[in-house]
Formats: structure tokens, C-alpha cells, sequence
């Protein structure tokens, strides 16, 4: 489960660019703390790219060529000795890599890319691309560190990239052992930023997923949730009356009561790559379909919050959501009854709440209709 931050959060909602965010973010780091710069320099160093230890940082560094680097270092003399250039889904600009590496010294500058894990090796074969459009030549060396690529100019430029935990997991490494609490708190924010963005990054589509049937499994996920719901209302546990099949991007599921108790059976593949490794969703609203009764609500599933692992997660919305396990290498009508089978039990669970099937205030019968589950 990724780390999720205020940080995070509000890059996401109100920020049109995260990019320029995190970049500050790590700006502001780097000048704050002589550490970080330390851990910054020696993950360098491990790549065969020499920094002074006494860069000054900037961002948003405009010049006469127009271009802009996210993040600069200057040496005591104001050369830019190295160039920070952040992408978390962004592509690369025109002035990506020639015109940054233009701005260096030929004799030990170096301009780092930094981005999501899954984008490296794309992102790296573009960047020699462009450089051997430019006629540059680049000549690759291996390193031991993952999500690290390196090369040198001929005259003494360097390039690399490095994946954000590649570049951020020194820095913390350094901060913890010195007991930095205070730059550490500002470490976690932009990691959840980044480790949010990472997980979020879109991926190249292959010709390869564009052809799989793997994607129709999507589509029996959410046959099994209707078969579920049916089943349930047949045996008397659910009540679907009054109550809707919504669906979105990623999400698509049915409002249903559990003894009394107002849920939403989803197959949602967003709460798949946050949570827990299974498509199918029970998120619990509560008898009223607010948190009026949440704490009570979290009381009744501790047994499935505490479990090991987890099978209870607070989602987005703020409402407790259950994961329900998807059997391996068994037929449909097996997979159904066990489905079947673990909501009975969240149901039983919740019976201990004391819901009863139709509550006083018909405004709240049924969840509001703007209402939509978040991941």
C-alpha cells in the first residue's frame, strides 16, 4: 500500500502540474539540509557523476535559451553543475536533453532526469534517441543500483536518470541515521506525492495488451458482482429496493443493504492497485449512508482490520472498504460461493450494529445522488 500524504493529496486535487510541486518540494529540501545534499552527491558518485559538495540550489532556472530546468546546482563560481529535470507523466520538451546539456561545463557537469519507475526505460532510450539525433554521443555504462541509468559525453558531460525512490530512498536513509526528524516530516510528504504519482503513471500501451483477453476479466468481475447481489437478495440478506448500478472510470458495482446496513459491492480496479491484490469491493456507508455511525461501523469489522494481512482499508471517501478474495484456479460457480460466503460474514459482522432494514428519515434511505465511491 503506497504511502498517502496531505501533501499528496492536495498536489492532486488543486495542482494542474505535480511536477512543478515535487520539484520545489525537493529543492526546498536540498537547501534546507547539507544531509540531503550529501545523499544527493554520493548516489551521484555511485553513477561516475562528480558534484561539488557545495552546490547551491534554484528552481525554475530561465535563461536566454529559453529553457527552463526544474531544479539547478551551482558551484561557488555560478556554473550550473547540475541539472534536475522532474517528470512524473509529462514528456519530455524540445529542449530535453540538448539544450540542458548545452548549459553545462565540459568538465563535469551533469543533468539528471528523474521519474516514475515504470517510465525508466522509456524515458531513457528517448533521451539517447535525442542525443544521437543531435549527434552526440553517449557512451552507457552499467550500474548496480535499479532504476538507474548513466552515460558520458565524450568531452566530460554526464546523463542519467534515476527512478524517484532511487533518488528520494538515500535521502532518507541519511536523514533517519542523523534522527533529522524535522527534514525527515518533510521527506514523507513528497514521497507520498511521488510513490502516488508512481502508481498512477501512465504506462506505453503494447501491441501486446492491445491484443491479450486478459481485459475481459474486467468484464467477468463485474458479472460476478451481479450474480453476488442477486444471490443475496435471494437468501433475504440484501435488500436492493430503491437502490441503483453506478459505474465510472475504473469502478462499476451495485448500493445494496446489508442487514439493514448501507453498502456498495464494487469491482473497482483503483482500489486493486491501492490496496490489496483483488478486483472485488464491499464498502460499508453506515445504516444512514453518512458517518454518523462509522466509529461503531470500524468496531463491528476490527476483525477483518486486524487481520493478517488486512482485509479492511479506509478508502478516499473516508468510508471502511473490505477486500474480498477472488479464489485461484476454481470454476465460476465456486468463485460465486465464496464471494457469497465472505459478505455473509461482513454481514454478520454488521449485524452486531443493530441496523434495521428501513430507517426513520426516508431522506436517508438511499445514498445521495451525487454520490460516488472514491478509491
Amino acid at each position: 500500500m503506497m504511502n498517502e500524504t496531505l501533501f499528496a493529496h492536495l498536489a492532486t486535487r488543486f495542482g494542474p502540474h505535480p511536477e512543478n510541486l515535487a520539484t520545489e518540494a525537493l529543492g526546498y529540501i536540498l537547501r534546507r539540509s547539507a544531509l540531503a545534499r550529501d545523499a544527493v552527491r554520493d548516489l551521484l558518485r555511485g553513477v561516475g557523476v562528480v558534484v561539488p559538495s557545495s552546490l547551491i540550489y534554484r528552481n525554475q532556472v530561465a535563461g536566454g535559451d529559453e529553457a527552463q530546468p526544474d531544479l539547478v546546482g551551482f558551484d561557488d563560481q555560478g556554473n550550473q553543475r547540475l541539472i534536475i529535470e522532474a517528470k512524473f507523466w509529462a514528456g519530455l520538451t524540445s529542449h530535453q536533453p540538448v539544450t540542458y546539456l548545452d548549459r553545462l561545463p565540459h568538465d563535469g557537469g551533469a543533468l539528471v532526469f528523474v521519474v516514475p519507475a515504470a517510465r525508466v526505460t522509456l524515458i531513457w532510450g528517448e533521451l539517447l534517441r535525442r542525443c544521437l539525433d543531435a549527434k552526440l554521443s553517449v557512451q552507457e555504462s552499467q550500474t548496480s543500483i535499479p532504476d538507474v541509468r548513466q552515460g558520458a559525453l565524450g568531452d566530460g558531460r554526464k546523463l542519467a536518470l534515476v527512478s524517484w525512490r532511487a533518488l528520494l530512498d538515500p535521502i532518507g536513509f541519511r536523514l533517519e541515521a542523523a534522527d533529522d526528524r524535522r527534514t525527515r516530516e518533510d521527506l514523507v510528504q513528497l514521497r507520498g506525492l511521488c510513490e502516488r504519482m508512481d502508481a498512477e503513471a501512465f504506462l506505453p500501451v503494447t501491441s501486446e495488451e492491445l491484443t491479450t483477453q486478459i481485459y475481459r476479466r474486467v468484464i467477468e468481475f463485474g458479472r460476478l458482482v451481479d450474480e453476488v447481489c442477486t444471490a443475496l437478495a435471494h437468501r433475504g440478506i440484501a435488500n436492493m429496493k430503491g437502490l441503483r448500478a453506478i459505474a465510472g472510470n475504473g469502478y462499476s458495482g451495485r448500493y445494496l443493504r446489508l442487514r439493514g446496513v448501507g453498502c456498495f459491492l464494487v469491482c473497482d480496479i483503483r482500489k486493486w492497485m491501492k490496496f490489496a491484490p483483488t478486483p472485488l469491493w464491499l464498502s460499508v456507508y453506515g445504516v444512514k449512508w453518512d458517518a454518523s455511525d462509522l466509529a461503531a461501523t470500524r468496531r463491528a469489522l476490527a476483525p477483518l482490520e486486524s487481520a493478517n494481512p488486512p482485509r479492511v482499508f479506509m478508502a478516499g471517501d473516508g468510508f471502511p472498504t473490505v477486500a474480498l478474495q477472488v479464489p485461484v484456479g476454481a470454476e465460476r460457480d465456486i468463485v460465486v460461493k465464496s464471494l457469497l460466503d465472505q459478505v455473509i460474514v461482513v454481514a454478520d459482522f454488521l449485524g452486531s450494529l443493530g441496523a434495521v432494514e428501513q430507517p426513520a428519515g426516508g431522506e436517508k434511505d438511499t445514498p445521495p445522488d451525487d454520490a460516488s465511491p472514491e478509491a
